[in-house]
Parts: structure tokens; C-alpha cells; sequence
């Protein structure tokens, strides 16, 4: 390094340089040379030492900048610190208690905080609202099945900068820039450190397996589709071909090894702030959207709507780890997690192991949270299972939209219990149904609500796979979760969900915006409604900020509805008082209060529409690591329970947690009454759209009592358990699985028909072997079990085949049918066309 150079930096830092201070800022300059080479027209007209000192004296500035953002961090991890020993102190008993709290959502209503799970669903729900001309350019067309090849390119080459002539994906584009913008500025208040790449255009993938295939291939393809521009000299002249071919076989062996050839033997990995992620230089430009797209078929694993919303969902949990934990999350975890565990033993020795347990269950949770569970250790084993999964929610889940009709019982439950007009939340669940009317979606959807159906997510039916294409198991895996995706669309399964989601979630807001209408302050309101908002984790700071906001009228939906959008709409001028009275600044109340607002809100909208979280995965698959044989099965054994699970983990502890013993129990009167007459009518249509009668609803069985055994089986079905209601009117399934195998999953039912495919004594003389077979293909046949087509299909396909390949099959089901579980079919096995209409008499012992 040049004395000049030296002294040049020595003044703008203000002190002395040491050795391998100097050696740092050698590399710095020669990496802002090859910046400023690229960004600067006229650097190779320049002198030798007019380059040097301009990157130098730009490196000063960094190392300036540097040691601000340094001084930054320190401060706001001390704050996070205090914050989190403060939260911690309200559970003076059970330290760890608050961490766990802390990390993900609990329906309790004892945390008083907003969960970093709950900010993180917030924050990306609020940005993809941003972004829905991005997944309508991008989702494709007929439901989806069909990418829009021509949109994609469109809106990938107004991302590159180009014009697209496409008016359409020049608007998508302008979002998603916008979106990912405000994302990154945000990142960077609270610690991050993510600089504007006035070139960068879009997220980039690179699938490890595909890259790691042929290093010359990908380097040779890398070679063509590179932006020459992007890959300079020192000296500020371009690379010939055989500088880039080195620089892009450096690139390869970090893709394809997943940059573990950048690891020191000795030195730990993975520990590096959550604040730096995003700040790497992004290594590989491509010259124009047409060889985007081409690396992307080549080697890439995602298609383009996932690839951007991806991105929405990286940066939203990566902003809300570092605003609740610090700019380091997991260096902050883990300390708690000690200072925690270490009180609790130093106040209970006794209980040790059992704090440790907790412990352990909290590092799960914040695995789940923050992301960082590890990666497969197989990627073959875990696509092959994920293919299989997704499989059976494709064939066997086409009619859980009967099912879904128990959701109007945690619906209306759920509103009561945060004081909205139930009434009305129908009202809205109707408007939001209407086909005819997609105004009221839009609006809910730009406010945040009801987005995970829109973007394909399978959250619901414990389908989240790898998504990858990697070679015929991957490209499997893909297809099989793109069918699923496109089966729960078809049934009408989304549909349902997201209306139920966007009706509650506007009552909400509705009722919230009513509320900062007519109430000033928490010292002139109701306790009642003050301890409500306390429990959600709503504070007088966000109370302010939400009366300073003008509420949007939705016409019937609502009138005085409060959105983040409306909080993003406040005057900074009007902020400005409360910001300088909390020594913060106007945008950093708009995103707490906004984040505060919507989290709340979809907390709640999955509690009346339950969708599983963090806590019920981490429960379920805590501790397993994907791509291994055990930890597949256990995946699979817990496939089809998650929603059973939220249920319980929800409600059930919500109903403990109310003040009195009337309160626990009235709590549980309503939601089992609701549940369980909901789920005896979603059996009973299931028997009809299975082209039986309804079930007798008076037949007592061995149970004593008229109508329990059927009581008994729709309470199950309420709680999404319906399949085991089966085994109250018999020793197996009406599918002819018996208890053990229904317990375990689909993959324990499926080995077991395996084993029974000769059949049992039950069949008689029958030979039911092809049969049986033919009835374990059709519960892996994609859409065979659509509610609305079912009977027809099972009549005039599968009842033939079962009949055609074992004689007399049918003739069993019809007396097992009736023997076991006193029905009679309106449409009979094998007939192509139905004798007459259900009979609505049988459920009551008629005929």
C-alpha cells in the first residue's frame, strides 16, 4: 500500500494504521478498483494514481462507515439484551418461559408480546400485499397448472432493466423493486448492513446438485451468459476469457459445495450475524434476461414466483430476528438460553433434567423460527418421501372441504372471544365467497390477509416439501406438490380457507377501528378491553400511532376498517412529537405499529381458521432431521394430525388459560358443541358424497345411549380426527384399515393394505386380491377423491375395475356396509347410474 495511500486513510479515521489493518485495506482497495471500474465511464482514462487514490479514499470512507455501524450495533444489542432480561423477569419462576413466548405465538393470551413468529408473518404478509400484480404476472394460467412463459420472461426483463413492452409485468416489476427496497431499508435501521446494487435485479438460485454435475459444462454456459461489464481488472479493463474462466471456476466450487470450501479447519461456522446476511457481493451477472432465464432452467430449482417470494420471506424473518433478538439472534439466544437454564437450576437442582428438556424444546422452536434447521442429509430420501406426502394430500384430501366446514365453529368461537359481531364475520365469509364479487378479495388480500392460498402454500395439510427439481426423484417431488397445490384449489379447499381467513381478519380490523375511533387512551377505557389489548402485546405507543391513522371504508365489509396500509399513510409530521418523546424516529413507529397490527390480526385469523405454526412443527418434527429414514417416517407418521394438533395446542390451552372454572368450561362447551354438530353434518355429507346413506344418528350400538356413538364420532370429526370416528361403528375403517395402521399414518395404512392384499376371512370365497389393489391405486390417484366427483368416478371406474379383477368384491362391501356399519347405498356398488336419491330419513333410523 502506497504512503499515500496511507496517510490518506490515517486522516479520515483520525488515528494510526496497524500492519494487518494495512493488509485489510490493500485487498479493499483492490476490490473498490474493480467497483469503481465498473460503475465509472471514464476510470480507464484516469491515471494509475489518480485510481489509487480514489479507492482509497473510498475505503476510508467504509472503514468509517464501518466503525459507525459497529458503534450501531453494540447499541441496539445492548437494548435488544435489556429488552429480552426484562421479559424474561415477568417469569420470575420460569426464565425459560419467556424465551419460548418470545419466539412463537401462544394462544394463551399470558405472553403480553408480540411473538418474532408473528412479526415475521406480518412482515412478509404486509410486503407480498405489495406485490399481487407480481403472482398474478407469474402464477400462470388454468389454476396455475400452466406457467405463463411469456409473462415470466416479461417481467424478468423488466427486473434486468429492459423494456418488456409488456404494461402489465412493467408494473409487477416496479413492485417487487419497490417491496424489496423498503424490506432492505428496513433491515438496515435495525442493524443490518444490505448496500444498493443500483444492478441488482432479482434474486438469483442455484441448485447445488445441478451445479456440482459438470464444472466445465457450468462454467463454459456461465462464460456465454455473462454480463461482460460486471467482470473487471484492477486497472479497470475487462476480463479476457481466460481471467473469467478462473474467476468463474472459483464461483463453481463454492456453489457446488455449498461454500463449505471457504470453511477453516478449527474454526466454527455458521456463527456470523444475522444483520451481515444479504451484504456478500452477488458474484454472478448475467448479460440479459434471456440467459437469466436459461441459467435457471439449467440450474436452478425454483420457478420465478418462488424465487420473489422467497426473497419477501427470507428478508421479513431476517428483519424480525434482528429487531426482536439483536443484530446477532442466535449469539442472543444462546446466552439467554443459558442465563435461563442456569437460574432455574440454581433455584430447582431437582428439576435439572427436566429444564433441560425444556431447553432442548426451545432450541427446536427457534430452529423453526429463525430457519436454520439443518438441510437434508439426503436429498434423494427427502424428495422421494416429500413426493409421497404430497401424493396423498392430491389423492386422499379432495374432500376435505366437507371437513372444513367444522372451521365456522373456531370461526364464530374465536370472534366472540375477541368481541366482534359474529354476525357480521359470516356476513363477510359470504362476500368473500361470492365469485361474483372479487372486489372484497382484492381489498383483503392488499391488507395482508388470506395471502398463503393465494401463493399455493400446503402449510394446512403438513405438505411443505423441499420444492427442488433434482433429477427424476426431485422433478417427482415437484410434480406431486404442484398436484397437490392445484387439487386443494380445484376442490374448493383454498377457497374456503382463505375466505373464512379474510372475513375474520377484516372483522378485525373493522372492530379495531371502531375502537381507536371512539377511545383516546387506555385510561379511558374499559379494563376489560385494556387487559385484552395487553394480552395481544398492544401498547399505549402502539395505541397512539394507530388513532393517528385514517381507517379505509370497504363499504358492507366495513367502514372503519385499519390496515397497515393506513398506518403507512400517517404524515411523518404528525409523528414527529411521540417520535422525540421515545427517541425514535416517525418510520420506526409506522413499522411497529404495522407490524403490530397485522401480526395481531393473523394471529387471531389462525385461531378461527386454524393453520399450524411454529410451535406445532417444532412439536411434531423438532430433533429429526429431514432426509434421513427416521426422520422421514416420523414426517410421514405426523402427516394429515398437524391440523389435530393446532387444535389442541390452541384451543384447549386457550380454554385453560380463562380466569374461572366457568370460564374454562364454557369455553369448552362452545367449542365442542360447535365442532361436533358441524362435524356430524360434514359425515354426513361425506356418506352421501360417497354415494351412501347418512349414518344413523339414534344408533346407540353397544354404547348405550341413542345417538352417542354417532355424538361420539362427530365430536373426532370436529376435531379433524374423523377417521378414528370410524372405529366406532367397527373394528376397521370403511376403507378396511384397521386402528393401528389408521394411527400411523398414511404410510402405516398403506403398508398394511399392502400386506392384506389377499384378503381376510371377511372376504369369503372371494378372491379380493385385485380388488384391493385397485383400491390402494386409487388412494394414490391424484383428484380420484374430489368431493363432487367421487361417487361418480368411484361407480363408474373403480367399482368395474374392483369387480372385473375379483368377482363378488362388491357384494362384500355392500354387506359390510350394512353389517358393520348399518348403511345402504343410494348409488350401489357397480351401477353406473344411481337407483334413486339418498335417503335423508336413515339418519334418524329411517329407510
Amino acid at each position: 500500500m502506497r504512503p499515500e495511500c496511507i496517510k490518506a486513510v490515517t486522516q479520515a479515521i483520525g488515528r494510526p494504521l496497524t500492519q494487518p489493518e494495512i493488509q485489510g485495506i490493500e485487498n479493499r482497495v483492490r476490490r473498490n478498483m474493480k467497483q469503481l471500474a465498473q460503475t465509472d465511464p471514464a476510470w480507464q482514462s484516469k491515471s494509475a494514481a489518480d485510481r489509487l487514490n480514489e479507492a482509497a479514499t473510498k475505503s476510508a470512507k467504509d472503514l468509517v462507515a464501518e466503525a459507525d455501524l459497529k458503534k450501531k450495533r453494540v447499541a441496539l444489542t445492548i437494548l435488544a439484551h435489556d429488552r429480552i432480561e426484562s421479559y424474561m423477569q415477568r417469569f420470575p419462576d420460569q426464565p425459560l418461559e419467556g424465551l419460548d413466548r418470545l419466539l412463537a405465538f401462544s394462544s394463551d393470551g399470558k405472553s403480553g408480546i408480540q411473538s418474532i413468529e408473528s412479526a415475521t408473518r406480518a412482515i412478509r404478509d404486509d410486503a407480498l400485499s405489495g406485490m399481487l400484480d407480481v403472482i398474478d404476472v407469474t402464477k400462470g394460467k388454468f389454476l396455475g397448472l400452466f406457467q405463463d412463459e411469456a409473462g415470466n420472461l416479461a417481467l424478468v426483463r423488466e427486473l434486468h432493466g429492459e423494456d418488456s413492452g409488456n404494461a402489465a409485468a412493467k408494473v409487477a416489476a416496479k413492485q417487487f423493486k419497490d417491496t424489496a427496497e423498503q424490506l432492505r431499508q428496513r433491515f438496515n435501521r435495525a442493524g443490518g448492513d444490505v448496500g444498493f446494487l443500483d444492478d441488482w435485479s432479482m434474486p438469483r438460485d442455484h441448485s447445488q446438485v445441478k451445479v456440482a454435475r459438470d464444472q466445465a459444462q457450468w462454467v463454459s454456459d456461465h462464460v456465454k451468459w455473462a454480463n461482460r461489464g460486471k467482470y473487471m481488472n484492477e486497472d479497470g479493463t475487462p476480463m479476457n476469457d481466460q481471467q473469467l474462466t478462473e474467476f468463474l471456476n472459483h464461483a463453481w466450487q463454492t456453489l457446488a459445495t455449498g461454500g463449505t470450501n471457504k470453511l477453516e479447519p478449527g474454526n466454527a461456522a455458521g456463527n456470523g450475524m444475522r444483520a451481515n446476511r444479504g451484504s456478500e457481493s452477488r458474484q454472478i451477472h448475467y448479460k440479459d434476461a434471456e440467459s437469466f432465464i436459461a441459467a435457471q432452467k439449467a440450474y436452478g430449482e425454483k420457478n420465478l414466483l418462488e424465487l420473489l417470494t422467497g426473497h419477501i420471506g427470507g428478508a421479513a424473518r431476517d428483519i424480525a430476528l434482528v429487531e426482536g433478538l439483536g443484530p446477532n439472534p442466535s449469539n442472543q439466544m444462546r446466552y439467554f438460553l443459558d442465563a435461563g437454564q442456569k437460574a432455574t437450576d440454581e433455584a430447582k437442582p431437582k428439576l435439572a433434567d427436566k429444564t433441560a428438556k425444556q431447553r432442548k424444546r426451545i432450541e427446536y422452536l427457534y430452529e423453526e423460527v429463525a430457519g436454520t434447521r439443518e438441510p437434508p442429509a439426503s436429498a434423494a430420501i427427502a424428495n422421494g418421501f416429500d413426493t409421497y406426502r404430497a401424493l396423498n394430500v392430491a389423492s386422499r384430501l379432495g374432500s376435505a372441504v366437507i371437513t372444513g366446514i367444522t372451521d365456522q365453529g373456531t370461526l364464530g368461537l374465536t370472534a366472540a372471544m375477541n368481541g366482534m359481531p359474529v354476525m357480521q364475520v359470516f356476513a363477510n365469509e359470504a362476500r368473500m365467497l361470492n365469485p361474483a364479487n372479487a372486489t372484497d378479495r382484492r381489498l383483503a388480500m392488499r391488507a395482508g390477509l388470506g395471502l398463503n392460498q393465494m401463493i399455493g402454500s400446503l402449510n394446512r395439510f403438513g405438505a411443505d416439501g423441499l420444492g427442488t427439481t433434482e433429477a427424476i426423484a426431485g422433478r417427482a417431488a415437484k410434480y406431486s406438490q404442484t398436484m397437490a397445490s392445484k387439487v386443494m384449489q380445484v376442490s374448493a379447499m383454498n377457497a374456503m380457507t382463505a375466505g373464512g381467513q379474510r372475513a375474520f381478519g377484516a372483522t378485525m380490523m373493522d372492530t379495531i377501528g371502531s375502537m381507536t375511533r371512539r377511545l383516546k387512551d387506555f385510561s379511558v377505557m374499559d379494563p376489560v378491553d385494556v387487559k385484552y389489548l395487553e394480552r395481544l402485546g398492544v401498547n399505549e405507543t402502539d395505541w397512539s400511532v394507530w388513532r393517528l391513522a385514517q381507517p379505509e371504508d370497504w363499504r358492507g365489509v366495513g367502514d372503519q376498517v385499519l390496515t397497515s396500509g393506513s398506518i403507512y399513510r400517517i404524515p411523518n409530521a404528525d409523528l414527529v412529537p411521540l417520535a422525540r418523546q421515545l427517541k425514535t424516529t416517525p418510520q420506526r413507529l409506522k413499522d411497529q405499529a404495522a407490524t403490530k397490527l397485522l401480526g395481531t390480526v393473523l394471529d387471531e385469523t389462525n385461531m378461527a381458521i386454524i393453520e399450524p405454526g411454529a410451535r406445532e412443527k417444532a412439536f411434531m418434527h423438532g430433533g429429526v432431521q429431514r432426509g434421513t429414514v427416521k426422520g422421514e417416517l416420523m414426517r410421514s407418521f405426523w402427516q394429515f394430525k398437524s391440523f389435530s394438533i393446532a387444535m389442541m395446542m390452541r384451543h384447549f390451552k386457550r380454554a385453560m388459560a380463562q380466569e374461572t372454572g366457568w370460564g374454562k368450561a364454557g369455553y369448552m362447551a362452545a367449542l365442542m358443541a360447535s365442532t361436533t354438530v358441524l362435524g356430524g353434518m360434514a359425515i354426513q355429507l361425506n356418506e352421501i358424497a360417497s354415494g351412501r346413506d347418512p349414518k344413523n344418528m339414534l344408533d346407540d350400538g353397544a354404547l348405550g345411549a341413542p345417538g352417542l356413538r354417532f355424538g361420539a364420532a362427530a365430536f373426532l370429526k370436529g376435531g379433524s380426527l374423523g377417521l378414528y370416528g370410524d372405529f366406532l361403528f367397527s373394528d376397521q375403517t370403511q376403507g378396511g384399515q384397521s386402528a393401528l395402521a389408521a394411527l400411523g399414518g398414511p404410510i402405516a395404512g398403506d403398508i398394511e393394505s399392502i400386506f392384506k392384499l389377499k384378503g381376510t376371512a371377511a372376504d369369503g370365497n372371494v378372491d379380493s386380491t385385485g380388488g384391493n389393489l385397485v383400491r390402494l391405486l386409487k388412494s394414490h390417484t391424484p383428484a380420484a377423491n374430489l368431493w363432487y366427483t367421487k361417487a361418480a368416478t368411484d361407480h363408474m371406474i373403480f367399482h368395474q375395475l374392483q369387480e372385473y379383477f375379483s368377482p363378488g368384491y362388491l357384494r362384500n362391501m355392500r354387506r359390510r356396509a350394512r353389517k358393520e356399519f348399518g348403511q345402504e347405498y343410494w348409488w350401489e356398488p357397480g351401477d353406473t347410474t344411481p337407483d334413486r336419491a339418498p335417503s335423508l330419513g336413515a339418519a334418524v333410523g329411517g329407510r
